[in-house]
């Protein structure tokens, strides 16, 4: 690299360096701006990365040290991959423009963290989906390009220590004003009792003290709810049922899984209580066939994501106007699996155990149970009566 000055006045600086194609030549008004950038660039293309500007004048890909820009698309065309990790990968890739494969060491990993703490101030479990994805996309790269009978590089992503994500003191005191230590948030909120009360007037067109007037009366809404309660589903999982999913006589919903690896459907078999049977088979006749609710391809909400949106809202406008502060709609999954736990038959045995329990919710291991269950200290003690 160099700097010169040009006969009008201007500062050239003229970049060259193995990593690119043809020299780079940019002009500043004065010396020091043009040395701030030659300093700039040569920190970072000696840490194989290319800057952004620079990147029209990189080499052609070398096969065994791409841009990282490449091995992520190469992995979102040829590897499958869930919905999630798109819209995660999408992110990711504005943080590592002009990077080059080799250039992903320990020392990049450790930098990398910090700065999502220290410059965006995430929260640890954001941190983590950040450095997995990526983690992921490396192991399938260094699986393809480790030639059969050598053992493969490691993973700099894999190398970081138990409880990186999490805020240390000295990384917390170099926090920014407006900047606090995130930590991670487990949802263990219940449906008390009266909350529920409250939630059930509302649905049937009640009026809340101190409002103006009740939200509006739709059914239909107030059998998502339940279904929601009863059974434990997903929102989408809900909304998109077809009667044809239905087992009323026999007692359970057949559920297309919106939870499958790599975006599949997942079935499942769910139980359903028999004062929800007696709802649903009243919708039955109402519509026949087809779907259960309305709300899925209408011209406002035309799409799964769309009817997500719109009915998260709505759950969040009922809690919110119902006084049941901090409730949402996610956390109908967790009361549901408390009380498949809870559930007892006539003679007091427990009805399901924690395997059955795991498999109605859709779960392939007992991890999301320890997660969603939030048992009561009340529902702990009235076991010894």
């Amino acid at each position: 690299m160099s700097i010169q000055l040009r006969p009008n006045g201007t500062w050239q600086v003229r970049v060259k360096h193995r990593l690119l194609n043809k020299p780079y030549f940019s002009t500043f008004d004065t010396e020091p701006e043009a040395r701030q950038c030659d300093e700039q660039f040569k920190a970072m293309l000696k840490r194989g990365v290319v800057p952004v500007e620079l990147l029209e004048t990189a080499k052609p890909t070398k096969g065994d040290d791409p841009l990282l820009i490449e091995v992520i698309r190469e992995y979102t065309q040829k590897a499958p991959i869930t919905r999630s990790d798109d819209a995660l990968l999408t992110v990711v890739l504005g943080e590592i423009p002009g990077m080059r494969a080799s250039a992903l060491t320990v020392e990049w990993v450790e930098t990398w963290v910090l700065k999502l703490k220290l410059e965006q101030n995430l929260a640890p479990g954001t941190i983590r989906k950040r450095i997995g994805v990526l983690a992921r996309v490396m192991d399938w790269h260094i699986r393809r390009r480790t030639p059969r009978g050598q053992a493969r590089p490691a993973n700099a992503l894999r190398g970081l220590p138990t409880g990186y994500s999490h805020y240390s003191k000295e990384e917390a005191a170099r926090l920014g004003e407006g900047q606090e230590v995130k930590e991670d948030v487990q949802r263990d909120r219940r449906l008390l009792s009266d909350e529920e009360a409250r939630v059930r007037a509302v649905l049937a067109g009640g009026k809340m003290p101190g409002k103006r007037k009740g939200l509006k009366r739709e059914p239909v809404f107030g059998l998502l709810f339940d279904v929601i309660l009863d059974t434990g589903m997903r929102l989408q999982e809900a909304f998109t049922l077809r009667v044809s999913q239905l087992e009323l006589d026999k007692g359970f919903i057949r559920v297309d899984g919106s939870k499958g690896a790599r975006g599949k459907i997942k079935p499942r078999t769910v139980p359903i209580r028999p004062a929800l049977v007696a709802k649903l088979r009243a919708r039955v006749e109402e519509v026949k066939e087809g779907r259960l609710f309305p709300w899925l391809g209408q011209t406002q909400w035309p799409t799964n994501k769309e009817t997500s949106s719109y009915l998260s809202k709505r759950f969040s406008q009922m809690f919110e106007y119902a006084d049941v502060k901090g409730f949402t709609e996610h956390d109908l999954r967790h009361e549901a699996t408390c009380r498949w736990v809870s559930l007892k038959a006539a003679d007091g045995r427990w009805l399901f155990g924690e395997a059955e329990i795991a498999k109605i919710m859709g779960w392939t291991g007992m991890t999301m149970m320890l997660r969603y269950l939030s048992l009561r200290g009340e529902d702990l003690s009235n076991r010894f009566a």
